[in-house]
């Protein structure tokens, strides 16, 4: 393994990103936006000022592959980009956004909630031909400074009850559970989510 190098989103990244995303959250997302949810992804990302922009995200490459990507924004970024999130959702989604918006305002009631001086740890997923190299570390690592930067007191999560590997890796680096989600209940399948937060 040679060159390891951390890099800001850009539009040609948009095919990873979507693939990415995806494996991110493989059952909630499918749920949540319906079954085309890599194309919908690769459009979201290409536009600025939304909760998906390539503006939020951070990938990290090796050897001039793309291993991975981390999502993340601020509570101002939230606020500034909510109504916009939501016009691109109803363009790109099309006669389903209707048929989507309660769930839709359902996660937005129970997931990423964040408040001032907070930053919202949206998504990160590693292409399984490079996990178990530190890489979700790293982007982590990215992350805070990022938070950092922004001059944010803390960054929030959530995630999958049963992503047990995650809950791992955040503990380890210093993330504490601080509360449970409601159920959210499908035909298919029940989700629940931990809250999880790091002081910075």
């Amino acid at each position: 393994m040679n060159n390891i190098l951390i890099k800001r989103g850009k539009l040609e990244y948009a095919k990873d990103f979507s693939e990415l995303i995806s494996l991110s959250a493989p059952s909630f997302f499918p749920y949540l936006f319906g079954p085309k949810v890599k194309e919908l992804m690769e459009n979201l990302f290409k536009q600025p000022k939304n909760f998906f922009s390539f503006e939020h995200s951070i990938f990290v490459e090796i050897d001039n592959k793309i291993a991975g990507m981390v999502l993340g924004y601020s509570f101002e970024q939230k606020i500034e980009e909510e109504l916009n999130t939501g016009i691109l959702l109803a363009k790109y989604l099309k006669r389903d956004f209707l048929r989507k918006l309660p769930y839709l305002f359902k996660a937005e009631s129970i997931l990423g909630k964040i408040t001032k001086e907070e930053y919202y740890l949206s998504n990160i997923a590693i292409y399984s031909e490079f996990r178990g190299l530190g890489l979700g570390s790293k982007l982590l690592e990215e992350i805070e400074q990022e938070a950092r930067k922004l001059k944010c007191k803390r960054i929030v999560l959530d995630v999958e009850i049963e992503n047990e590997k995650a809950i791992k890796l955040y503990e380890k680096l210093g993330y504490k559970i601080i509360e449970r989600s409601p159920l959210f209940k499908s035909r298919d399948k029940n989700f629940q989510f931990f809250k999880m937060q790091k002081e910075l």
